[in-house]
């Protein structure tokens, strides 16, 4: 038998590991159009910022573990240009030209690439996108070769906020720009007013509800255009989100879905047997609430690629989903996330009420407690907890775990209350902040 993967990262190398464990003696073909397998492209803005000195670091497996470890036949700057699903073919294109490639089963793992608006990055040399290694390494060789002043970001997620402090921390005026009054919409407004005050705190200029319409170059230096104002600046990143890279898949007939990924079940199945999809480029389920979702996140690539891979072996194993679970640092501030928003609560009839609690972080009275900010999403047809947002001191915010086991589990807010959380005045208060919003919580509903 022959699998073949196309697309050479998280999801790819994950389905062809276990395919291997699975099936030694299958061949296991990996095509991937790029120079790298497994990177750690999370690690990209510590990578700018300077708190990982070497490009090294952020490689997970190398090519050579790959091929003489792992015993995948790896192919390394080979690009899929086709499918053929009734003659079970792939086209595919490297150096010397084009050729023809059979699979008895093939797992599309073409991730995602950065939204650029159309814009052709390639045109401007100081124009940026953040996806991979190399466009790490333009960041900060922008940085560190050039006598830069002022970049501007455009976006309000995730990256964007972990990209104004990495180029903040070098000294560099940053400004934020983003076209909602608040943040990322995962974020409910109080947490995205912390964020934003975090911020400007350290010197970060926010620019909110300024919607962008483009670049022009001046000299050498960009001005960003949007509705508002046109703003210059000596280097622009553009931080919009992710596309999934899902072109081959629908000139082969296969189904989409949400934000056009690929459509897979719980098996990673596509519409057409025996070909397969993990990864960012490919849609997954909210877990306990049958939303079909578009979730581009490193843990949700890795373990659908695992259970992608075991199930191409004929085995059966479900991907259970995801609850878009995230936690991020800006600077010295935490911020984390899981399940539903209110208004995705209130869009699924859920009739949900918002807890918004402040409350200490280990006991008042021991050195360093701080502040920790709960918000809590409960419904009041069945009192679950349906989402659940935390903002506090970097490590203070990892509870937010707690709450994905709570959701994942379909705990009542009485449930929660019951939970026998660990508690010593160093770690949290007698009532933990998640016992507290428990308590709170239960009056509420």
């Amino acid at each position: 038998m022959k699998a073949v993967i196309i697309g050479g990262d998280a999801a790819g190398m994950s389905a062809a590991s276990q395919i291997k464990r699975q099936k030694p003696e299958w061949e296991v073909i990996v095509f991937e159009k790029g120079d790298y397998i497994s990177y750690a492209a999370c690690g990209i803005p510590f990578y700018i910022e300077g708190l990982i000195p070497k490009r090294e670091s952020l490689i997970e497996l190398t090519p050579d573990e790959a091929i003489n470890k792992r015993k995948i036949d790896l192919r390394l700057n080979h690009e899929a240009i086709k499918i053929v699903p009734e003659r079970k073919e792939l086209i595919v294109r490297n150096s010397s030209g084009e050729f023809v490639e059979t699979y008895d089963k093939l797992m599309i793992a073409t991730g995602s690439r950065p939204n650029t608006l159309e814009i052709d990055i390639g045109s401007f040399d100081n124009l940026f996108t953040v996806k991979d290694i190399p466009s790490g390494d333009r960041i900060k060789d922008f940085i560190e070769l050039r006598s830069t002043k002022k970049i501007a970001i455009i976006g309000g997620g995730n990256i964007s906020i972990e990209l104004a402090e990495a180029i903040r921390e070098h000294e560099i005026e940053t400004i934020l720009i983003h076209r909602r009054e608040t943040l990322h919409k995962s974020y409910e407004p109080e947490i995205s007013d912390i964020i934003i005050d975090k911020l400007m705190q350290k010197g970060v200029i926010v620019k909110l509800e300024y919607r962008f319409e483009g670049i022009k170059q001046d000299g050498n230096c960009l001005k960003v255009i949007t509705d508002k104002e046109i703003v210059d600046a000596d280097g622009v990143i553009l931080s919009l989100g992710m596309i999934p890279n899902t072109e081959i898949a629908k000139d082969a007939g296969i189904e989409l879905g949400v934000n056009n990924a690929i459509k897979v079940n719980e098996y990673s199945e596509t519409s057409i047997t025996d070909i397969y999809s993990s990864g960012d480029c490919a849609t997954s389920n909210m877990i306990n609430f049958n939303l079909e979702l578009y979730s581009p996140l490193a843990l949700k690539a890795n373990k659908q690629g695992m259970s992608g891979g075991f199930n191409m072996t004929g085995k059966k194993e479900k991907f259970a989903g995801v609850l878009n679970t995230s936690i991020i640092k800006v600077f010295d501030l935490g911020i984390a996330r899981t399940g539903l928003t209110l208004e995705d609560a209130t869009t699924l009839g859920l009739d949900p009420v918002k807890l918004n609690l402040k409350s200490k972080d280990r006991a008042g009275y021991y050195p360093g407690s701080s502040e920790i900010t709960s918000i809590v999403i409960i419904s009041r047809k069945d009192r679950r907890v349906l989402g659940a947002q935390l903002a506090g001191k970097i490590e203070s915010v990892k509870r937010i775990d707690v709450y994905s086991t709570i959701i994942h589990n379909n705990m009542t807010i009485d449930k929660v209350f019951n939970l026998d959380l660990a508690y010593a005045p160093p770690f949290s208060t007698v009532y933990d902040p998640v016992l507290l919003a428990a308590r709170v919580g239960r009056k509420k509903v």
